[in-house]
């Protein structure tokens, strides 16, 4: 009787450590996942701030572009 008790304490030891293993593997994928989303996220904002400093920059080369013509244009008039 006694031997049974070892062996159901035994039993009931080892699937309790197979579950706690499965939850902290779960929970690490989990973590893992979560991590990947992070940086997806993270580089999705980079790459959206390059664009809009490169729309930024490519605008005020527009304008700056513009204001040079501008300004040949009005010197061409007044000579």
């Amino acid at each position: 009787m006694a031997f049974m008790k070892a062996a159901l304490g035994v039993r009931f030891l080892a699937a309790t450590a197979f579950l706690a293993g499965a939850a902290f593997f779960a929970g690490a994928a989990a973590f893992l996942a979560g991590a990947a989303a992070f940086l997806a996220g993270a580089a999705f904002f980079a790459g959206a701030a390059f664009l809009a400093g490169a729309a930024f920059f490519a605008g005020a080369a527009f304008l700056a572009g513009a204001a040079v013509f501008a300004v040949a244009m009005l010197i061409l008039s007044i000579t």
